[in-house]
């Protein structure tokens, strides 16, 4: 079982852990939210069960901002070791590519099981993968991942900007985003928000502040401020203030995403609350060793993205089909079980035995050659 997801590699690898464990905790809450989001598009009564509805509506401020932070503070560190033309090419190879393939495999068996899937497809979905990623369920997270990471690295590299440059950009991006949402809220211009470019704006923000920090996240000497109760209590109250004034304000005006929309600067301030608890916790983890499951996750974090919303759906469909279960809560548990750990498995089973190429144009060799030792079959 330690081999099927990839424990000994995983712990063994020499490099920062806490990154693998915010990803972890970032993937789940990805699974939660898309798996709800799942059952109340199927019908389920989910309005029974405030409590979830609640976690559902809070959690989802700062999972995927923490990702382009993560992502952000790598690249200084690439960009000195390679070339902005070749930085492009690798970006292609682990984040686009697999959004295509996983992209296609998706939207084909919605097409197949159509009778039973919320999504309704249509050919043009393909083409949709690049072009209105938003159309698409989760894969708008990668195209604009992408996107974002080569207009950063063209600005940096390339145009030479300096981090004020960096940051004055950063902030016009995001303020120009919030005027697009906040003047879109009928789907004025519909082509546009299913666009990459809306996501861009939004979050270019949150990878300079990846950019910016870098230094601060990745030296060894501010472990013991990332490892430290007292200001662990400290975001963590401030979490809470954060995240029941973003709650009480979207009850008011009954929007789920009211403060996101319409406040873009005291969203701005919540995401990052969030992203400072996780960074906090994970760093936390990594000094006691601790929920290293929550490790492993994290470094297969963009398989269980590629592939949850298949896992996670099918799930849902199957249960309640032919075992006729309705209850809420069993079923979103089952969800996000399935949703984080067969992709896991199948990633690491398919990985050995051959099909490397569906998750990547760059193949693992270290990877591959670690449990080839171990003649695992």
């Amino acid at each position: 079982m330690r081999d099927l997801f990839n424990y000994r590699f995983v712990l063994e690898r020499n490099r920062s852990a806490w990154i693998d464990y915010a990803r972890g905790m970032c993937i789940i809450l990805v699974c939660y939210r898309h798996s709800f989001e799942g059952l109340i598009n199927a019908n389920f009564p989910t309005d029974n069960y405030p409590v979830l509805s609640l976690l559902n509506s809070v959690l989802v401020t700062f999972r995927m901002a923490l990702f382009f932070i993560i992502s952000g503070s790598f690249l200084s560190k690439t960009l000195s070791k390679k070339s902005y033309s070749s930085y492009i090419v690798d970006r292609f190879k682990v984040i686009l590519y697999p959004l295509l393939i996983w992209g296609a495999i998706q939207i084909t068996l919605q097409l197949v099981f159509k009778n039973f899937t919320n999504a309704k497809r249509e050919w043009v979905d393909y083409l949709y993968l690049i072009i209105m990623p938003r159309k698409i369920e989760q894969f708008w997270f990668l195209n604009t991942l992408f996107m974002v990471g080569i207009v950063y690295a063209f600005l940096k590299s390339v145009l030479r900007f300096k981090i004020w440059q960096l940051m004055l950009t950063a902030l016009f991006f995001y303020a120009l985003g919030g005027l697009f949402y906040s003047s879109n809220a009928n789907m004025k211009y519909e082509i546009l928000a299913y666009s990459f470019i809306p996501d861009l704006l939004h979050y270019f923000i949150f990878f300079f502040l990846g950019d910016a920090l870098a230094t601060v996240l990745h030296s060894e000497k501010n472990r013991k401020y990332f490892t430290s109760p007292r200001i662990l209590t400290v975001i963590f109250i401030f979490f809470l203030i954060a995240h029941a004034y973003y709650t009480v304000v979207n009850a008011h005006y009954n929007k789920g995403y009211f403060v996101e929309f319409y406040m873009p600067a005291s969203f701005l301030f919540i995401a990052i609350s969030g992203c400072a608890l996780i960074v906090q916790l994970s760093f936390i983890l990594e000094k006691y060793k601790v929920l290293q499951f929550l490790r492993v996750l994290g470094y297969h974090s963009l398989y269980i993205y590629l592939m949850h919303v298949i896992i996670t759906g099918s799930t849902r469909v199957f249960v309640s089909h032919f075992f006729h279960i309705q209850n809420v809560p069993l079923l979103l548990a089952l969800s996000i079980l399935n949703g984080v750990l067969i992709p896991v498995i199948a990633y690491n089973f398919l990985t050995r035995k051959g099909f490397w190429w569906l998750f990547s144009m760059k193949k693992p060799t270290e990877e591959i050659n670690y449990y080839s030792k171990f003649a695992l079959t």
